[in-house]
């Protein structure tokens, strides 16, 4: 099963942006919310969250949602899949620490 990763790009006081990027390198969707608590259901890592029709139609044979906690480049390198994932990607990703 195909894995899409989603993590935290960057934040401020009132504002957490959001980037789902498949196991290809693919971003598939972004999104910013005012809580780190709502980008579970925002960004489809819940099962009746958002975004699952986009990530559907990228991997149409099945896919995996999994949420990545990144504060730092560090937490972007000791996660195998998603640093792979980021490494495949035709931009490098942007972590604000």
């Amino acid at each position: 099963m195909k894995k899409i990763y989603v993590f935290c790009n960057g934040c401020s006081p009132d504002w957490h942006s959001f980037v789902a990027v498949g196991e290809d390198g693919k971003v598939l969707a972004g999104h910013i919310c005012s809580h780190h608590g709502y980008a579970r259901h925002d960004m489809g890592v819940d099962e009746d969250g958002w975004k699952r029709d986009i990530y559907a139609k990228h991997y149409p044979d099945g896919f995996k949602v999994e949420y990545v906690e990144v504060r730092g480049k560090e937490d972007i390198d000791s996660h195998a899949g998603l640093s792979a994932a980021l490494a495949k990607a035709e931009e490098p990703a942007m972590v604000s620490p």
